[in-house]
């Protein structure tokens, strides 16, 4: 049966010009990148500005939280070379280009890397995986902040001096009962945690297209008690100092 839905056509990727960056696709081009199924995957079109700007071809990326390997796809895209690391891979079924590891243990050399790109478990939205070391299974008030102050410092290891690095984060709100009830301001929290590491380039504001936020239940809740979905995420351009004796 024909549809009579329209067909969406998703405009050519172009730089990004300002800090605040939309594009109306989780993928671009003609084919996806990543698992599309992959719950909390990364919009591929921020990763594709990131390489652009801040990498040249054949340079090493490296991703630590790689998910289902949208950094690995955009990198083939753009001949950079990709190396990805998840303590629970998702690659799609006969792809193992993604390697088993913690974030904050990378099996890499220092000074390894021309750009790293993370984007990690926002303490607990996301249930990732089985294994108890997941980083998603820490609460930001029961250990998530220094665990990814290991992380931090890991990304420091393997970056060469004078590259950058970028995260991509939102903020969270939560129900409940106290401590966890109420907002919690994760990007602010983790900027502070890379300033100790890297000095920072800038920050850009990214449109989310997540459709709950268009969901009359979620909206009606929001609105009821008060409180505010979230419309944007972080990302955080960080760059490692020329010298390594910065700290």
């Amino acid at each position: 049966m024909r549809s009579n839905r329209p067909h969406f056509k998703k405009p050519p990727l172009v730089i990004q010009p300002t800090t605040l960056w939309d594009y109306p696709s989780q993928h671009y081009g003609d084919a996806t990148q990543g698992d599309p199924n992959y719950r909390g995957a990364t919009p591929s079109y921020i990763i594709w500005n990131l390489l652009q700007r801040y990498t040249r071809p054949h340079n090493v990326v490296v991703d630590p939280c790689c998910g289902s390997g949208t950094t690995l796809d955009v990198c083939r895209d753009l001949d950079r070379q990709g190396i990805g690391f998840d303590i629970s891979p998702q690659r799609a079924p006969g792809r193992d280009d993604i390697q088993k590891a913690d974030a904050r243990h990378l099996p890499l050399p220092n000074k390894s890397a021309d750009f790293v790109f993370i984007d990690p478990p926002y303490s607990t939205h996301i249930e990732y995986s089985d294994d108890p070391a997941c980083i998603g299974k820490l609460h930001v008030t029961e250990g998530y902040y220094p665990a990814m102050e290991q992380v931090f410092a890991e990304i420091a290891r393997i970056l060469k001096p004078d590259r950058h690095m970028a995260l991509y984060v939102s903020d969270s709100y939560e129900h409940g009962s106290r401590p966890r009830k109420g907002f919690h301001p994760i990007g602010f929290e983790l900027f502070a945690r890379l300033s100790e590491h890297f000095e920072p380039v800038d920050i850009i504001s990214v449109v989310r297209h997540n459709k709950t936020l268009t969901m009359g239940n979620y909206r009606k809740a929001a609105e009821e008690q008060n409180f505010f979905l979230r419309g944007f995420n972080y990302l955080f351009i960080m760059r490692q100092a020329a010298s390594s004796s910065r700290r």
